[in-house]
């Protein structure tokens, strides 16, 4: 009897893969705390079923005639697919064995979705488990040899008789595990279905591990964990410049590590902008993990740090870059760090030495590393998403301790999603949740505050008089006015030698105020910067730097600085927003207190286009300015000390008027469509268009876009694919996405180069970002 066969290249007998994948799903499991694998003790069992049952369909004949030699294959695409045969047969399989309904479910889920992603309920009973209209999947189910099949999986089939659909009909028509999945209460339901994720990501990482590493299977099956001291944030901090602030600073420290409890799983630190949450949180966190080695005698903790926006991920990973001493490193992955987004390297060093692409994608891809700094949209995706790439990753979670910073910036709709998995995450697994905000939005609920009770919180909030916000919105100012008034003070901020910050909500304002300062500050020897997403993350960061510097200059924004950009200003200058932005950028503002008391001014305007539309009102949720407003209401001028409070009365009432989401917490848990993730969090990508572009403070732009056409050229379609995503972050450093309208027609300001748009000469500066010239 000759043995089935598995893949082409390399050549894998079906025992031979199932066998690597069992190795390499044990060897994941290893990496996870005692407490997390043995919480459910079905957990090793489902697992080595899920591993052996997973390719049942390889068995079919198509399969088998389609691997031998796939350029040869001429058969149907459908006839060749395994991932539903393996579905159908593993239920039946399950059933002879007695296994109960929901588990079962599992089985079946997995490996109906190990090739496409996590099915919803329905999708998985109406259409995976379903024959087609052809009658091709059952024409190869009454080809599988199931004594083969036996002797590669090592799994008893004899006694199975039934048809392709039996198994999908019997569990879901006289089991009911459709009613039995819903009849779990909430939590249940959430922990279920996280649960499912965890053995599915193993399964997703095990299935591609050592045909990835094949060559070098020691690179992946081995490696230390290494420890991070808490001494090392202590030794930073005192390399660091005095400021006024830095006793304060370190009470805050001493306070969050006092308050530590390495059994309570959910935390926030809320505190004053400027405080230094990022090096109070490091060493919050190496303490914490450095506990729960010794008090557990287990695996050390995964440290997960989350940050909402681009700007400030850079800021942080630089941060823990020098306490590490990784300066020299920068941007290169290796086994104690590595930055996950859109703009990171696609490189890896393990022990000192650089891996091969395709090693380094594949630990790029599954966060192996020990510190992993990232975006809110990954861990979301990673959470939420059905889909692999990001499922992938998903069991990573479970034994991590997660940072997430500046919390406010996660959408109303997605509170009680966040809170709920969250909560379900840490019980079901060993995580431990810590949000951080100077605007803390309480998303998660019993938490324990490392800063102490509310009126500690309180007490070093009133400490804080660094600005005064000034309260102007309720005359409204039309736009022109609003310049020439500027443009009166610009004398008086030279005179000074004061630095100038002005945030307005819409990129065509902002870029009216840039043009007519720039005029205005010609003769003065002051620099300008513009700051919004019409820059790309290139030329945003390179200006961040200079602003950086100390030196008097006035910064025309939009929200791209609002939260987590450490700069310093004098002044600044808001249009009216929701509460919790407008004391963001407040935190810009004396930021150092190097003014004293009260010495920051901080002004709220409400500005108007020619057509008396507000600017606000083109961008923000009118229930989020509307609760401002009630929040404002009585007050003319605001002190710093006075922001916890009404944070605290602003968020409390859009608990109560806005939609949080419980609707997709409840899809969630009973597997039902639910919205794109990303989408509510960034809004939707069909509506924009990305250009590349050419800058004049960027040497390198040619070369990658040089890079980039060479790319396309490749014939194999596989290396093509490989070399574009080392070029993706290079490229994404260098784009700029813009709304799509009625009037844009992207090939009138670019030329196409394969699927992206390299923007004309004429449309993009360093100085002003792209202009289209639309209106």
């Amino acid at each position: 009897m000759s043995s089935l066969v598995s893949h082409y290249q390399p050549s894998l007998t079906l025992a031979e893969h199932i066998e690597s994948v069992k190795r390499a799903a044990d060897f994941l499991l290893s990496n996870h705390s005692r407490k997390t694998v043995t919480k459910r003790p079905e957990t090793r069992n489902i697992l080595d079923a899920i591993t052996r049952c997973h390719d049942f369909g390889k068995g079919s004949p198509a399969f088998q005639e389609y691997i031998r030699d796939p350029e040869s294959y001429r058969g149907s695409s459908l006839a060749k697919s395994h991932a539903a045969l393996s579905a159908a047969l593993s239920i039946l399989w399950a059933k002879k064995e007695r296994w109960k309904p929901l588990s079962i479910l599992v089985l079946a889920e997995v490996i109906a979705g190990h090739h496409t992603g996590f099915h919803p309920l329905e999708y998985l009973k109406n259409v995976c488990l379903q024959p087609d209209d052809d009658g091709l999947l059952e024409e190869q189910w009454d080809g599988l040899d199931y004594g083969r099949l036996s002797q590669a999986t090592s799994l008893d089939l004899s006694q199975i008789s039934a048809g392709f659909e039996d198994g999908g009909r019997w569990l879901f028509r006289r089991c009911n595990v459709e009613k039995e999945l819903q009849g779990l209460p909430l939590k249940e339901g959430i922990r279920f279905r996280l649960w499912t994720q965890f053995v599915f990501s193993i399964l997703l990482e095990a299935d591609k591990a050592l045909l990835a590493f094949r060559d070098q299977k020691r690179l992946y099956l081995s490696g230390t964990r290494p420890a991070m001291d808490p001494a090392l944030v202590d030794r930073f901090i005192t390399t660091l410049p005095a400021t006024p602030l830095d006793s304060l600073r370190q009470q805050a420290r001493n306070r969050v590590l006092g308050n530590l409890d390495e059994q309570h799983r959910y935390f926030t630190i809320t505190l004053p902008t400027g405080v230094g949450k990022t090096l109070t949180a490091a060493n919050w966190v190496f303490t914490l993990r450095q506990r729960l080695v010794a008090t557990n005698n287990d695996i050390p903790a995964k440290i997960i740090v989350v940050l909402p926006y681009l700007s400030i991920v850079d800021q942080t990973e630089q941060i823990y870059r020098q306490l590490l001493g990784m300066e020299d490193q920068r941007g290169v992955a290796t086994e104690f760090l590595m930055a996950s987004h859109s703009l990171s390297e696609r490189s890896y060093e393990l022990e000192g030495e650089s891996l091969r692409q395709n090693y380094s994608d594949f630990f790029l891809d599954t966060w192996r590393s020990e510190l992993v700094i990232t975006t809110f949209d990954q861990l979301l995706l990673a959470l939420f998403s059905s889909k692999t790439r990001y499922l992938m990753r998903f069991h990573q979670l479970l034994d991590s301790i997660i940072i997430m910073d500046e919390i406010q910036a996660i959408p109303c709709r997605l509170w009680d999603p966040v809170d709920q998995v969250l909560r379900a995450l840490a019980a079901e697994g060993e995580a431990r949740i810590l949000m951080m905000s100077a605007t803390q939005p309480a998303i998660l609920q019993n938490t324990k505050e490392l800063v102490g009770d509310n009126e500690e919180v309180a007490a070093i909030f009133g400490r804080f008089k660094r600005y005064r916000i000034v309260l102007r919105h309720r005359q409204p100012l039309k736009l022109p006015s609003f310049i020439n008034e500027l443009r009166d003070r610009v004398p008086e901020w030279a005179a000074k030698a004061q630095r100038v910050l002005i945030t307005l909500n819409t990129r065509a304002s902002c870029r009216a105020v840039y043009d007519e300062l720039c005029e205005a500050l010609e003769e003065t020897g002051i620099s300008i910067y513009l700051l919004s997403a019409d820059l790309t993350p290139f030329d945003r960061l390179q200006k961040i730097a200079k602003i950086k510097s100390g030196y008097p200059c006035i910064v025309v924004s939009t929200q791209t600085v609002e939260a987590g950009v450490d700069i310093d200003m004098d002044v600044v200058i808001r249009d009216f927003a929701p509460l919790d932005s407008i004391i963001q950028i407040a935190g810009r503002c004396n930021r150092n207190n190097r003014k004293g008391d009260h010495g920051g001014l901080v002004e709220v305007v409400s500005l108007q286009s020619s057509k008396d539309k507000s600017y606000m009102d083109m961008i923000y949720d009118p229930v989020l300015l509307n609760v401002s407003e009630e929040v404002f209401e009585g007050y003319e001028e605001i002190g710093e000390e006075e922001v916890l409070s009404l944070s605290r009365r602003y968020f409390s009432l859009l608990k109560m008027r806005r939609n949080i989401g419980k609707e997709i917490t409840k899809a969630f848990a009973r597997w039902e469509e639910f919205p794109d993730i990303r989408s509510l969090f960034r809004g939707d990508a069909t509506k924009q268009i990305s250009f590349i572009t050419r800058s004049d403070s960027d040497p390198q732009v040619d070369h990658w876009i040089n890079k980039l056409r060479e790319a396309l050229a490749t014939e194999d379609k596989w290396e093509r694919r490989s070399t574009l995503r080392r070029l993706a972050g290079r490229l994404q450093k260098r784009t700029v996405t813009v709304y799509a309208r009625s009037d844009l027609f992207p090939e009138d300001y670019a030329e196409p180069v394969g699927p992206f748009w390299l923007l004309k000469d004429g449309y993009y500066s360093s100085d002003r970002g792209i202009d289209l010239k639309l209106d």
